[in-house]
């Protein structure tokens, strides 16, 4: 064989290699796709970045999902075991009660306290805040280079958008969709239920001393409204105001509705001072929940909103 057809022989036998190599794999590739992709985030996927706006109205950006997550805050750490991302969180509250293996769970302080130092030790690479009290937290720890989340929902339909994002930045997806999924079910199966019912006046207390009741821009307000009720607190403010006892009297609720748990303990509301004359109790229409499903912005809400209905418009809980 002549020099000249030998190096084209070996040319096309390496061409033919290359073609082969090549195709191979694409072929993996298809394959890794198909089988390997299933819950995980299309931006990762995509090799792209994750990007959410937070309800402080500040964009967060990931570079991929989250992988160590610190949450300041109870309800934010019931969002992340919610959404399938409980083996990612590396530390949380004192306050942490759910699920049970939030307890177990490394803490950073409490809600109002968090170290600082003591959250940058578990270098994470999204720390879930809330607002309010936490507001000014942001900024230090940004100082220091690490990504921070606010969630501080106003509204039923801004916890599931809370909890959307949370799957989002820990690519988790799949499992936050079948979350929220539950929560926008009991959304219109109340709706439904007391959709035609005339609203009832409600006051749902928060503490009891001081009174403090559920403002206007909250989302407990909001879930009054989706239950059927007209919210009395909304008359004091926004957020979670104090609410004198000879207002509740002249406003005389129809529904009076208190919440009970760690930080609160409602007592024999018929036996306060001024509250005998009150409608609500008059008629029997005075209930103790859980604070729970009522006041942590979470999944749990789901429940909190049916039993608001139940509450609201008894004559309705056969059509929920």
């Amino acid at each position: 064989m002549s020099t000249t057809r030998h190096g084209r022989f070996i040319a096309a036998l390496l061409l033919v290699a290359v073609l082969a190599l090549g195709s191979a794999l694409l072929a993996a590739c298809g394959a890794d796709d198909e089988a390997g992709t299933a819950g995980i985030s299309p931006s990762a996927v995509a090799g792209g970045p994750i990007t959410v706006t937070d309800d402080a109205g500040v964009e967060v950006t990931l570079d991929e999902p989250a992988e160590a997550i610190v949450s300041l805050a109870p309800s934010n750490t019931e969002i992340a075991f919610a959404v399938g991302a409980g083996s990612k969180m590396v530390a949380g509250t004192s306050y942490d009660d759910y699920p049970e293996e939030a307890k177990a769970l490394p803490k950073i302080g409490d809600f109002a306290n968090p170290n600082v130092e003591k959250i940058a030790s578990y270098s994470p690479d999204l720390i879930l805040a809330a607002g309010g009290i936490q507001a000014d937290l942001r900024t230090q720890l940004e100082d220091l280079g690490m990504v921070v989340y606010v969630a501080d929902p106003k509204t039923y339909e801004g916890v599931i958008a809370t909890i959307e994002d949370i799957g989002k930045l820990a690519g988790t997806e799949d499992v936050a969709a079948a979350v929220t999924d539950a929560m926008k079910a009991a959304q219109a199966d109340v709706r439904a239920a007391v959709g035609d019912l005339t609203t009832a006046t409600t006051f749902l207390e928060i503490y009891s001393e001081p009174l403090m009741t559920a403002g206007k821009d909250t989302f407990i307000d909001d879930m009054i409204a989706i239950a059927g009720g007209e919210n009395i607190g909304a008359t004091a403010g926004s957020g979670f105001p104090t609410f004198s006892t000879e207002v509740l009297v002249q406003t005389d609720p129809e529904v009076y509705i208190a919440d009970s748990g760690a930080m609160s303990d409602p007592g024999d509301i018929d036996k306060r001072a001024g509250f005998s004359e009150l409608t609500a109790i008059k008629e029997g229409r005075v209930y103790v929940i859980d604070d729970n499903i009522i006041a942590r912005p979470g999944p749990r809400l789901a429940d909190g909103l049916r039993t608001l209905a139940r509450y609201i418009h008894p004559e309705a809980e056969s059509a929920q």
